[in-house]
């Protein structure tokens, strides 16, 4: 039943390109920031990056909110006919949970394989460009594509860390489209 819904909130958001592809730029921007200061702070110590970290997460819960505000309010037709046809309460709440976790997946998903495609590229013409006349390759990699975006422990990090600051958004989603009456699907005007 999970997996179901899971599934119909992957078409759901699909369904809305622009919505999908804004928010994916925007979530994999917070994921990358999150995991390039807290690998900053593993790295130096410096006492100041725990502000950055705090004011990132600040911004990713305003970010959470107005995304699980515009979620709500752009699916509100949509979770109204269900209510009419006959979905619970608890079927909803999978759903829109399930499209609020989709997309902060995708944005992990989407950022790796950026960075496994430019580290690539980079490692490719590097060694195109480097090749000394007895064909050895000597390669210089850059500190940017070496540890941030294919890190997998950093990027689990600011994943989990996300996921956290969108809490205070997904409880105002949940309370938004729970609160939807299955008459507002027969009552809209036309």
């Amino acid at each position: 039943m999970v997996l179901r819904i899971f599934f119909k909130a992957w078409r759901i958001s699909m369904r809305t390109t622009r919505r999908f592809i804004v928010f994916l730029v925007a979530y994999g921007i917070l994921l990358t920031w999150i995991a390039f200061i807290i690998r900053q702070y593993f790295i130096s110590l410096d006492p100041t990056l725990p502000v950055i970290i705090g004011y990132t997460l600040v911004a990713g819960t305003i970010m959470g909110i107005i995304f699980s505000w515009l979620l709500a309010h752009a699916r509100k037709d949509d979770i109204a006919t269900l209510k009419c046809v006959g979905w619970s309460n608890h079927d909803i709440r999978e759903l829109v949970l399930g499209e609020v976790v989709f997309i902060t997946i995708a944005a992990v998903v989407a950022i790796a394989l950026l960075g496994i495609l430019a580290t690539g590229l980079y490692g490719s013409v590097a060694i195109m460009l480097s090749l000394d006349p007895l064909g050895n390759a000597t390669i210089f990699i850059p500190d940017a594509l070496r540890y941030i975006l294919i890190n997998p422990f950093f990027m689990g990090i600011s994943f989990a860390a996300v996921m956290f600051v969108q809490l205070p958004g997904i409880l105002i989603l949940l309370w938004r489209t729970l609160r939807i009456s299955p008459m507002q699907a027969l009552t809209r005007p036309e």
